[in-house]
């Protein structure tokens, strides 16, 4: 009897021990809905969250729709990720056309109705009694390009700027009889188109039987084409280059250019008609300030004319009985004769063809 009652008493103190050393697993009591909720990133575009309700004192917080709904577009973990589908690309609205609003830099005017050149004038100028004239010695150039052969027999001529064209087929007969050392090259002799400047003195006789007119400028008179006839210097600048094409080998190429070696000479003198018309400024002191060259049967005679006019005395325009300041188309014709002399020639490095 008591070894059953010892027997039961050892197995009880053995459980009791046997609990003492078993980690207590009983659950711990838990305040309602404190697991974490993931908190979504918001988007850009969305608006802060409202601020949630004021809880009393001894009332656990409510959820919120913020902590138990996630906002569109957040990631809610371990739920399957959708693929999102792709926007289609906006077309870009074109710009709107500018309007110009800001001031003009650059005026805009109209032509003159009335040529600014034109002179309101009771009494027109008038040219003097008698027109003066004096022989004269004048140094000219011509501008010749020639095609010579491999074996320096000139095959064609042009003139490129000829001071006297009275005289251009007496020119063109002299150039056809002249001779030429050829072109040469690394390779010997070539065809090419040469560039010549022939130096000419010219001595004008005083032109006999010359017609003048004098021809007031007024507000309605048309204004006329000026004759295009630049300085040496001026035309060279203004040749680009590269010959006919006619054939050969460019001038430039060349090692050595063709040179005249035989250059008979039977454009040496022209007695003949003449005429040339200038546009003249005459002062209120009779005068010629300025003249602009409109025609001219040779241009060798636009200097000529020129220096013999600012030697003669007009009579000025007058208004209101004052003489005054007046632009005037002359115009002069008559007979003249000159002697031509042919200095030296030049062959140059540059073609003269084109412009």
């Amino acid at each position: 009897m008591l070894s059953h009652l010892a027997l039961a008493v050892g197995l009880t103190l053995a459980g009791t021990a046997a609990r003492a050393q078993q980690p207590d697993v009983s659950p711990t009591p838990q305040p309602p809905d404190v697991s974490p909720t993931p908190v979504p990133t918001p988007s850009v575009e969305a608006a802060p969250p409202p601020a949630p309700p004021a809880v009393a004192p001894g009332q656990p917080a409510a959820p919120s729709a913020i902590q138990t709904a996630p906002l569109s577009g957040a990631a809610v973990p371990g739920a399957p990720v959708e693929p999102v589908p792709a926007r289609p690309l906006a077309t870009p609205t074109p710009a709107p056309p500018a309007r110009i609003t800001d001031p003009a830099v650059v005026a805009i005017l109209q032509a003159p109705a009335e040529n600014p050149f034109g002179t309101a004038a009771q009494a027109p100028a008038s040219l003097p009694p008698k027109l003066n004239f004096t022989d004269a010695t004048l140094a000219a150039t011509q501008y010749v390009s020639a095609r010579v052969d491999a074996a320096g027999k000139p095959m064609g001529f042009r003139l490129e700027r000829d001071p006297i064209p009275s005289l251009s087929s007496e020119v063109q007969r002299s150039l056809a009889r002249w001779s030429f050392e050829s072109a040469r090259s690394a390779a010997g002799p070539v065809e090419t188109w040469a560039a010549l400047r022939l130096n000419l003195q010219v001595e004008i006789d005083a032109p006999r039987s010359v017609q003048s007119s004098l021809v007031l400028v007024t507000p309605s008179t048309a204004i006329p084409r000026p004759l295009a006839w630049p300085t040496d210097e001026v035309w060279l600048k203004s040749r680009k280059g590269g010959g006919p094409a006619e054939g050969g080998v460019p001038l430039d190429s060349v090692d050595t250019p063709p040179m005249p070696r035989k250059t008979p000479w039977d454009a040496d003198s022209y007695k003949g008609p003449f005429s040339a018309k200038f546009w003249v400024r005459v002062k209120s002191n009779g005068l010629v300030e300025k003249a602009i060259p409109l025609e001219a049967s040779d241009p060798i005679l636009l200097g000529y004319l020129r220096r013999a006019m600012s030697g003669w005395t007009f009579r000025p325009a007058q208004a209101n009985g004052t003489a005054i300041d007046s632009w005037n188309e002359l115009s002069l014709s008559g007979q003249i004769s000159y002697s031509v002399e042919l200095k030296q020639i030049a062959s140059l490095r540059k073609s003269l063809a084109g412009s």
